[in-house]
Parts: C-alpha cells; sequence; structure tokens
C-alpha cells in the first residue's frame, strides 16, 4: 500500500501551474501545434503502418499478413447504455462508436509496428458524423462532439492487455466516476483518450501479424482479437491489490489498485506466471457511500 500512499502524496502536492492556466488564450494555439506535431509523425513515421485484413492494396504482404485462417486470442464486450447516462447521449456515443469503428474494424498490426487510436479514428468533428456524448474533462462530466469514444479505447485497452502486445502509450482515468454496477473487469482496465494529445497505442510484439475486430449489437460493444497461429495458454487480467484510501489531509478518497496479466495453460486451467502490468491511482467523484469496500484513512 505504501507506494499508493505516495502516488496520492505526489498528485495532492503537485504545485506547477501550466502555462496555459497562467494565459489561457495561449490554450488553443499550444494544443493545435501538439496536435499537429503528432499527426505529421503518425503519417510519416513507418512505424505506424498497418493495414485492414480485406485489404488489397499492399503487394508487400506476406502470406501470414494476408492469412484467412485467424484464431482467438481473447474477446469481450461492455454495454452501450447505462443508467447513469441520458438516452440521448447514449444513442449520440453508440453512433460515434460506430463512426470510429469503420475506421479500426479489421485492423492489422504487422510485427514489430504499432496501433494508435487517434491515426485510424481522426478527428471528431460534427462534419464527420460525430454527436454529443459524455466526455470527463478536469473531474467533470460534460457533453461534447465525439463523447463516449473512451468506452471504445476501454475495450481495445482491456483485450490488448490480454496479449503479450506492448503499451506505448496508456492513460488511465484519473477518476473514479460511477459506483460498480454489474462490473466483469477489473477497475482501470481500460485507457482515456484526448484528441490526439492522450492517445492509446501498443506496438505487435509477437512475431506475427494481429488483428482488431469491433462490432456493436443493439445493446452490447463487442471486439475481439485474432492471431494466425494457435496458442497451448491464455491471459487474463487479473486484480492483485483494491483499496480505497482516505487522505488525512484533503479528506479525499482515492480507488487503487495493481493489475498483472496471468498466464494459464488452457487444457488444465494451471497458472504459469503472472507479469505486473499497471497501477492505477483515481480519485472517487461519488458518494462514499456507494463504496462497496472498507476505507482506508491513510495517516496524517
Amino acid at each position: 500500500m505504501d507506494h499508493f500512499l505516495r502516488e496520492i502524496a505526489h498528485i495532492e502536492n503537485e504545485r506547477r501551474v501550466a502555462l496555459t492556466s497562467a494565459y489561457p488564450a495561449l490554450l488553443p494555439l499550444v494544443l493545435e501545434s501538439r496536435r499537429a506535431l503528432r499527426s505529421m509523425v503518425y503519417t510519416a513515421h513507418p512505424q505506424f503502418k498497418t493495414a485492414h485484413a480485406n485489404s488489397t492494396s499492399n503487394s508487400n504482404s506476406t502470406p501470414s499478413q494476408t492469412n484467412d485462417t485467424w484464431f482467438h486470442v481473447t474477446d469481450h464486450s461492455s454495454p452501450l447504455y447505462r443508467k447513469y447516462n441520458k438516452r440521448e447521449l447514449d444513442e449520440g456515443k453508440i453512433e460515434n462508436i460506430n463512426i470510429a469503428i469503420a475506421h479500426l474494424n479489421g485492423l492489422v498490426i504487422p510485427p514489430g509496428k504499432t496501433f494508435s487510436f487517434w491515426k485510424h479514428v481522426g478527428r471528431p468533428s460534427s462534419k464527420r458524423g460525430f454527436k454529443k456524448g459524455l466526455v470527463l474533462a478536469n473531474g467533470r462530466l460534460k457533453e461534447d462532439i465525439g463523447g463516449g469514444l473512451c468506452q471504445l479505447s476501454n475495450l481495445i485497452a482491456y483485450m490488448f492487455a490480454c496479449t503479450e502486445c506492448a503499451f506505448v502509450e496508456r492513460k488511465h482515468h484519473s477518476r473514479d466516476v460511477f459506483p460498480d454496477s454489474n462490473r466483469s473487469v477489473p477497475f482501470a482496465s481500460g485507457a482515456t483518450i484526448f484528441y490526439n494529445l492522450i492517445d492509446l497505442r501498443i506496438k505487435n510484439t509477437y512475431p506475427f501479424p494481429v488483428r482488431l475486430n469491433l462490432r456493436t449489437t443493439d445493446t452490447q460493444l463487442r471486439g475481439s482479437i485474432d492471431i494466425p497461429v494457435t496458442q497451448n495458454y491464455f491471459i487474463k487480467l487479473e486484480e492483485r491489490e483494491s483499496y480505497f484510501i482516505q487522505s488525512a489531509r484533503t479528506k479525499k478518497i482515492y480507488r487503487c489498485n495493481n493489475l498483472s496479466r496471468v498466464f494459464y495453460e488452457k487444457n488444465t486451467r494451471n497458472k504459469i506466471k503472472k507479469e505486473p502490468l499497471w497501477s492505477n491511482v483515481a480519485e472517487v467523484m461519488y458518494d462514499k457511500r456507494d463504496i462497496m469496500q472498507a476505507i482506508v484513512v491513510a495517516n496524517g
């Protein structure tokens, strides 16, 4: 628990004031300059070169990259409608997710290459058909164009966490906004995004390509990851430590956990090994009466 206490102290003792906070008029210029630089890197750098499974434009593809035989590594789904959201915002979110899926479904990541969420999805705008949905900004929920895409980045991050691919860039949510409701995956197993300054980037460390599959049903967002070979083991993302810690100084409550990749034999379900993956700390935004776990009060 000590490393969580140190992280909470660091968060609460942060004194740095961004230049754009002192001079807010500079914020649009700074953001757009950084976005333009990232866009150029994504366009020009060969590290981000990927293709779609049904693409025939790449004459240099290897047989394994064009192989029609794929095997599931992992899959996951999440509900599209949330009881805490307005129905119209959920419907806008679903439209946003479907637009993004059109750019991501069937994407094949060659060995050694890096997947970027924003490189493929592009900038959300009303001209491109994106609608208003919920976004979390500076600890507050608000409506914005392209809102709700974090549900898609969460699902993608979770699925890749159940593979051996490496996370090049992944930022967890700094706020725990809603209390648990039928949670099926560990807390903070996803990734937050913000065009294109906070991205989800994942490197394919396998010696063969990886394919990303995404779709929606009437009620669910569904996804899976495929590879062109079979494996005799599978990987689960598991929570190894979990605390709700209340700061003695500010009385704020933080949700903390450690997540690990755990490898199991397919036939016997015996554990092979465990690899630490993420350590997460997020400020709780809901009433502490909704916390279904003992709250640890940190010493002053």
